[in-house]
């Protein structure tokens, strides 16, 4: 039950994940991960695909992140879950919708979808 609710919870943030930034990060990440520098992980934070990334891409890489971990945090004390959970949940989601081409994260590492 918990984890339905939490779901239900999920998608406005989903929704505001996609706009965080907009509109220079937004161009910005979509470059990246069309680009196979970037890509999302199954932890709900995006990840390097490729090490040697430019120190631009990795500060994207780390503003992002930063934004998410605040709105994963206020969903995670609002409803009584483990940080990690919200993340794990948002994932999934955002992973599932990536664009053909764009790296995601699986157990085996990455792989291009």
């Amino acid at each position: 039950m918990k984890n339905k609710n939490l779901r239900l919870i999920l998608a406005p943030l989903f929704l505001g994940l996609c706009l965080i930034g907009l509109p220079v990060n937004a161009a910005d990440l979509t470059q990246a991960k069309s680009a196979g520098l970037v890509g999302e992980q199954m932890n709900g934070f995006l990840g390097l695909v490729k090490p040697d990334a430019s120190t631009e891409i990795q500060a994207l890489v780390k503003s992002i992140n930063a934004q998410r971990l605040l709105e994963y945090q206020r969903i995670a004390a609002k409803n009584g879950v483990a940080v990690e959970e919200v993340g794990r949940l948002t994932a999934q989601k955002v992973i599932g919708q990536a664009s053909p081409g764009q790296f995601v994260q699986t157990p085996s590492g990455w792989a291009q979808r």
